[in-house]
């Protein structure tokens, strides 16, 4: 029978270790369940033939739709001398992604003020824990750089949050007036980074070479709009939507910041905690590189619900997987309802 531990039974386990954190979009969804989830998504997609898909394959999952497309994709190429059909399933492709992008800027809350100071005091004990390990997360959101961005100017309280952006080399020789205020992200100077977008974000963006990240203290417009505005005008963000673990690996070794982030993950020591991810096939690519280069690494995973559940069972099943592939790690599973993330239950 599987063991549950608490949060607290696992942060004792891992002692003074190095503790890293790997958010899933549970961590966006305990905040604000009837915004980041699938289903609400859905219901905001615009284009009729995007929702013609979702409907003939009868689902609200915009990467399992992508995965269908792509494996489509691929098969057709052995079946169709001809290229309208591949070019339409191309296209479609293409759609959604731009699709799901538009979705998440649209249904994204548009302010830091949406969460209570309540909800951000107990988001930062929660991420104190792993004050000395890096961040990952597999979120596109905003809600994690906020609570960041929160503490960033209270010195006592000031989270360690550093995201590898920097301002230009030029600016401390160019006046004032005519410095470049955007924020840039390059190989060689990302030294002390230790938050990482796994899969990117709604504000960092490049336009093939730069990676450059929107910041409200430059321009002073919430994020969430400076998003839907560069969106509007065809720019769009370092934004991963294949659905396949494959494409979105290929996707990752394209880009610079990506590839660096993904990188990062096979020099992690000590403890690694996961909350609030389902372990999906579909992110193999990363667990599979953790599992392959962190021999020593103690991974502590949590479970939402009884673990009977279904969705449980999925992940418990995979976790006994790797212990076979991978003897003499440790891996645990706390109960992720016995950390308060958001202050929902108690006083922090």
């Amino acid at each position: 029978m599987v063991q549950i531990k608490t949060f607290d039974d696992c942060i004792a386990i891992a002692g003074s270790g190095k503790k890293h954190l790997m958010l899933g979009n549970g961590f966006s969804i305990a905040l604000f369940p009837q915004i980041f989830n699938y289903r609400r998504l859905a219901e905001n997609i615009e284009s009729e033939r995007i929702t013609l898909l979702f409907e003939a394959i009868e689902t609200n999952d915009f990467e399992f739709v992508m995965r269908r497309l792509l494996e489509t994709e691929e098969i057709v190429k052995h079946y169709d001398s001809s290229d309208d059909i591949r070019n339409h399933i191309h296209n479609d492709i293409e759609e959604l992604k731009n699709t799901l992008i538009h979705v998440i800027s649209k249904c994204h809350p548009p302010k830091p003020s949406e969460i209570t100071e309540h909800q951000y005091a107990s988001c930062r004990k929660f991420l104190l824990n792993f004050e000395k390990g890096n961040t990952y997360t597999f979120n596109y959101d905003l809600i994690l750089y906020w609570v960041l961005m929160h503490f960033h100017d209270n010195p006592e309280l000031k989270l360690p949050c550093d995201d590898g952006f920097r301002y230009p080399y030029s600016d401390e020789y160019v006046p004032e007036e005519e410095r470049d205020l955007s924020l840039h992200w390059e190989i060689g100077r990302e030294r002390g980074q230790s938050i990482y977008y796994i899969h990117g974000a709604m504000h960092i963006f490049s336009d093939g070479s730069d990676i450059e990240k929107l910041s409200y203290t430059n321009l002073g417009i919430p994020l969430a709009d400076q998003v839907k505005q560069a969106i509007d005008e065809d720019i769009f963000p370092v934004f991963i939507s294949e659905g396949s673990t494959e494409h979105k690996l290929a996707r990752i070794k394209k880009n610079g910041y990506l590839s660096r982030t993904f990188s990062s993950l096979k020099s992690i020591t000590g403890n690694l905690f996961i909350f609030g991810h389902s372990i999906r096939d579909e992110d193999d690519h990363v667990f599979d590189f953790i599992n392959q280069n962190n021999k020593n690494l103690k991974i502590f995973i949590g479970l939402f619900g009884k673990p009977d559940e279904p969705h449980n069972q999925v992940i418990i099943n995979k976790i006994e997987k790797w212990r076979k592939s991978y003897r003499g790690k440790i891996f645990e599973f706390y109960d992720s309802t016995s950390v308060d993330v958001w202050g929902n239950l108690s006083d922090v």
